[in-house]
């Protein structure tokens, strides 16, 4: 009964498990916000509430977006920060203890060193905490939701499904604060622009969006992979850099046009953000010229995350990876390439993240999914390399029978990153992630869609080669994650028994998940699909 999926007489449990994501959502959700999942993670996730509400556009009311936007701009930080998480109850009062600790050392520091303003000034602040220890904190470290949120913005204001004086009614409402959300979301838009500025003036890769450092030897995973060694060490992320980045500049662009047709001209912004003025988003709507040259120059940033390798450098990587896995592994991996026939081809994939020198971590991922769901403008041949290593085998790319494309493949990283892998699995190859999974379905579901014309015809005949390896992905994707019978989960592992590759739970993910609930946006898209 969901995106036209209907039981049958051989027991076909879709219907059923639709209806439970359906109640998920349902489950997820409150007036305030959307949580991010349950029994874990029972709070605000700035990032799966966004991500979430671009995958569901197709099948939930423009409200669930606009929903989404107020949560987002009611907790924005003053310098326009996106709030990645809420800290509530027991976690709150951990985390305000821990900055009165912190408040009270600095205090007795400076009262040491004779510095009575900084003195007193840290034990006003400590004894403020100290009297509402259970305060709900923000989080604000993660970066990726700074460029999500622009695009989802785009995107709600695009909708012809809502009227103009609808639009213009929620952006001038003042609801949670004194400021409009329109004043929220220039804020926000304006610290996009100045993160991207640097590069915008110098195109090279240390100029790109990077983490900050965790301490003296770490760069902090700010982003979706935010596990500890979630990009394997890197300081520039890829999907920030090569796909956040150029979609939030486009976003801004398509957001200014917007705001212009609802009757929000340059001056009347300026008045309602008077801090724009001489900032890289006061520039660009002044000179509309500079943001298309900033979005073009951002486009050319995955240059710098591109490898390139033969068969001989695939078959030496993976040699030594294979060598280097316990006797198990090592002989599984090593008989399932036997029978796939690997290492004839080349493979060409976007690096994971780049070091501190902006050289690439040559770990295959699955983050290139993101940008085919958000439809960068690519043609058929360059998309098709986006998926080939989605579904070249593993361990030489990313696909695992019975299992799913997996997370990453460092097999042709440094060894200290299978090290850092080996120790730190969440993000790791031994993971699927249902978030990815469903991203590249609902990518490959678009493209295919795209080739049709209204009447189902394909737009171009030369496009049947095309269509078919799309068609061929999807269907493998989707066989082997069925397969796993774990394909509702978070996400998911795998061990090796008896020479045998046997589907596991991973032990910290949600049994509710908000983001895995965009399956039932998958499967209205694939309802949707022309016959073949």
């Amino acid at each position: 009964w969901v995106a036209g999926v209907k039981s049958d007489s051989a027991g076909d449990t879709r219907p059923r498990r639709l209806e439970r994501e359906v109640r998920s959502v349902e489950l997820l959700s409150s007036r305030e916000k959307l949580m991010a999942g349950l029994p874990n993670f029972a709070t605000y996730f700035g990032r799966d509430m966004m991500m979430t509400a671009l995958m569901m556009r197709p099948i939930w009311r423009p409200e669930m977006s606009e929903h989404v936007i107020a949560g987002v701009l009611r907790k924005l930080g003053p310098g326009g920060d996106v709030s990645h998480e809420e800290a509530l109850g027991g976690q709150a009062i951990r985390e305000n203890a821990q900055e009165y600790t912190e408040l009270v050392g600095g205090y007795s520091k400076s009262i040491r060193a004779g510095r009575k303003g900084a003195a007193d000034s840290a034990l006003a602040t400590a004894r403020s905490i100290l009297a509402d220890l259970q305060k709900v904190r923000e989080n604000y470290h993660m970066i990726d939701d700074e460029f999500q949120f622009p695009v989802l913005a785009a995107r709600y204001l695009a909708d012809t499904a809502l009227s103009a004086a609808h639009k213009r009614a929620f952006l001038l409402d003042t609801a949670g604060g004194g400021e409009s959300r329109l004043a929220r979301m220039l804020r926000e838009m304006s610290l996009v622009s100045a993160m991207t500025g640097p590069y915008v003036l110098d195109p090279v890769a240390t100029n790109l969006v990077g983490f900050v450092k965790r301490n003296t030897t770490h760069w902090r995973s700010a982003s979706w992979r935010d596990s500890d060694d979630g990009y394997a060490g890197g300081r520039f992320a890829m999907d920030v850099n090569a796909i956040w980045a150029p979609k939030a500049l486009e976003a801004i662009s398509s957001t200014l046009a917007a705001l212009a047709s609802l009757g929000f001209k340059a001056q009347m912004l300026d008045s309602i953000s008077p801090d724009l003025g001489p900032t890289p988003l006061g520039d660009y709507l002044t000179d509309p010229r500079s943001l298309r040259k900033a979005i073009a120059t951002w486009k050319g940033a995955r240059r710098h995350f591109e490898v390139g390798l033969g068969p001989g450098k695939i078959q030496e990587r993976v040699g030594s990876k294979l060598a280097w896995l316990p006797e198990a592994e090592r002989h599984y991996w090593e008989r399932t390439m036997t029978d796939q026939g690997e290492l004839g081809d080349s493979l060409r994939f976007l690096a994971l993240s780049l070091d501190s020198a902006g050289r690439p971590i040559r770990v295959v991922n699955t983050d290139p999914a993101t940008d085919l769901f958000l439809g960068a403008d690519r043609d058929p041949e360059a998309v098709l390399g986006d998926v080939e290593p989605f579904m070249r085998p593993y361990p030489v790319g990313l696909f695992v029978g019975g299992l799913g494309p997996v997370a990453a493949n460092d097999a042709y990283a440094p060894r200290e990153v299978w090290v850092r892998f080996r120790k730190d699995a969440y993000h790791s190859p031994r993971v699927v992630w249902g978030r990815e999974v469903n991203l590249f379905l609902l990518g490959l579901a678009a493209r295919i869609s795209q080739s049709f014309d209204a009447s189902g015809r394909l737009r171009d005949a030369t496009l049947e080669p095309y269509v078919h390896s799309l068609r061929d992905a999807l269907e493998k994707t989707r066989a082997a994650v069925d397969t796993s019978g774990l394909e509702h989960s978070e996400l998911w592992s795998y061990r090796i028994e008896d020479d045998r590759l046997v589907p596991s739970r991973y032990g910290t993910g949600s049994d509710v998940q908000l983001w895995s609930t965009t399956d039932l946006a998958v499967q209205f898209a694939l309802s949707r699909l022309p016959p073949q």
